[in-house]
């Protein structure tokens, strides 16, 4: 008799155990009188210590479902009542763990909502204009926005594959590394190689970040960056021609270690950057079309006039005129940086 006990359960081996072997009883597969292993052999089976069999055993002992003999360990009988009461027992406990969980998911997501910038720069100089919408209670998305000095800004934006819980979790160790590689000084290139060498080491396997990490100049009108695998940014210019600021390396965590070349665009006055998430473009509509980096350009190149808070506002609506009525797919991020043309 073998059960799955899980080292990424929230519940102890012991109550594994206990549960799993509730949940046969109830169903009829462990009849009145059947004789379960001793606990050296369930043990050795399980490859678990005797300790923790005994401990599965004594909790069926005290709820009545089995007599320990001392020789053997049996079933005992229930009646269709006795497992009627059990059955609601285990779904009222059920029930509570669940509130309980989303109570916790719940508190995840503001604490996560709290670790974004509380205000972006907004003045006659720079203009920062954000929106942040998870698909999920918490999200694998994250933007931030880094004050360096009075005329340096670092600009994050990433996204971790997979969704929930621990894509969260892995953007959160993201977002406190980076905060501390900017405050100690580091330049682009040693963050984004020490962010790469902590996703290889430490997240599970398969798992990867895309990320773009640039800093914005406001007095020289230059963004300096790496791009770690994420969605091209558009920097689209004040006459309405579009560039893509390219990939300058892998996503974190691909592969350790990995040089990551750094690249300079100028920005101008009247320029506009896009940084977004695939959740952006691959939003869809009720014929399963995407929205698209096409039919984004092509927005953000109409409102490139308008400040920066409109142009993101704008791309929120379309995105909601185009989405289906079905739950979304994706978590969505976007992030719109804008130089402020001082004549007008």
């Amino acid at each position: 008799m073998l059960l799955h006990i899980s080292e990424f359960s929230g519940d102890p081996p012991h109550r594994q155990i206990s549960e799993q072997l509730l949940d046969r009883i109830l169903a009829g597969d462990l009849a009145q009188g059947t004789a379960l292993q001793s606990p050296q052999k369930f043990a050795r089976t399980q490859r678990l210590s005797v300790n923790t069999v005994l401990r599965a055993y004594d909790d069926l002992a005290r709820k009545g479902l089995i007599t320990n003999s001392g020789s053997e360990i049996c079933v005992n009988s229930l009646s269709p009542a006795q497992k009627q009461a059990l059955s609601l027992q285990r779904k009222l406990a059920d029930a509570e763990e669940g509130r309980r969980l989303e109570q916790e998911l719940i508190t995840a997501r503001k604490i996560q909502f709290g670790l974004l910038p509380a205000t972006l720069p907004f003045n006659d100089r720079l203009q920062v204009a954000a929106h942040f919408e998870p698909s999920h209670i918490i999200s694998g998305d994250f933007y931030d926005c880094i004050p360096i000095d009075d005329h340096r800004l670092g600009i994050v934006i990433a996204d971790a594959c997979g969704k929930g819980l621990p894509a969260a979790l892995l953007i959160s160790q993201i977002q406190a590394i980076l905060k501390s590689e900017v405050r100690h000084g580091l330049s682009i290139h040693e963050t984004i190689s020490n962010l790469n060498h902590h996703v290889k080491c430490y997240a599970a396997a398969n798992h990867f970040v895309t990320l773009f990490y640039g800093i914005v100049d406001h007095d020289n009108g230059t963004l300096e960056y790496a791009n770690a695998g994420h969605n091209l940014p558009m920097l689209v210019r004040d006459d309405g021609r579009i560039e893509f600021l390219k990939t300058t390396g892998p996503a974190l965590g691909i592969m350790s270690p990995c040089k990551y070349q750094i690249q300079t665009a100028r920005v101008n006055a009247g320029d506009n950057v896009l940084f977004y998430t695939d959740g952006i473009t691959e939003t869809m509509n009720a014929v399963r079309e995407e929205f698209g980096e096409q039919r984004l350009a092509d927005l953000i190149v109409r409102h490139r006039r308008r400040d920066a808070r409109e142009v993101v506002r704008s791309v929120v609506e379309e995105l909601s005129s185009f989405q289906s009525s079905a739950s979304m797919q994706d978590d969505k991020t976007l992030l719109l940086l804008k130089l402020v043309d001082e004549r007008s």
